[in-house]
C-alpha cells in the first residue's frame, strides 16, 4: 500500500472521528440553553442575536424549526404572538413555503389559528400570507 493511500485512509477516519465527537457535544442542556437563546430572541424582536447563536452553533432556521418549541408555540407561531415583526420576517423569508404551511397550531393551519386568535392585522402573518401567496 503506498504512504499516500495509507495517509489518507488514517485522515478519513479521523475526520469521521472528529465528526463524531462533535455530532455529541450538544448534550440537552446546551440543546436547551440554545433553545431558550433562540426563543428570547424571538419576543425580543431581534434579528441580530437570532443570527448570532444560529451562526455560532452552525444552524439555520429550517434546521431547527421542526424541533424548536418557544411556550409550546412554533418559531413562527411565536414571532406572532410576541409581536416580532423583524424576526418574523426574517424566520418567513428563511423557511420554504411548504415548511410554513404545514405549521399547524392542533391541526389548524397558522394563518387560520392566527386569525381566529386575533393576530389577522399582525406584520408577520402578513409577510406569511406573501411567502405563501395568498
Amino acid at each position: 500500500m503506498p504512504i499516500q493511500e495509507f495517509v489518507m485512509k488514517k485522515l478519513a477516519i479521523a475526520t469521521m472521528a472528529t465528526t463524531l465527537a462533535v455530532a455529541n457535544i450538544y448534550t440537552p442542556v446546551a440543546a436547551n440553553e440554545i433553545a431558550e437563546g433562540i426563543c428570547t430572541a424571538i419576543s425580543a424582536d431581534d434579528r441580530q442575536r437570532l443570527r448570532t447563536i444560529l451562526s455560532n452553533h452552525n444552524m439555520r432556521v429550517r434546521n431547527v424549526f421542526t424541533g424548536i418549541r418557544c411556550n409550546g408555540y412554533s418559531m413562527l407561531q411565536f414571532a406572532i404572538t410576541a409581536e416580532a415583526a423583524q424576526v418574523g420576517d426574517m424566520i418567513t423569508r428563511q423557511l420554504p413555503a411548504s415548511m410554513i404551511a404545514q405549521d399547524t397550531v392542533n391541526g389548524v393551519p397558522v394563518l387560520e389559528w392566527a386569525e381566529s386568535s386575533g393576530y389577522a392585522s399582525s406584520d408577520v402573518v402578513a409577510a406569511v400570507r406573501t411567502r405563501l401567496g395568498e
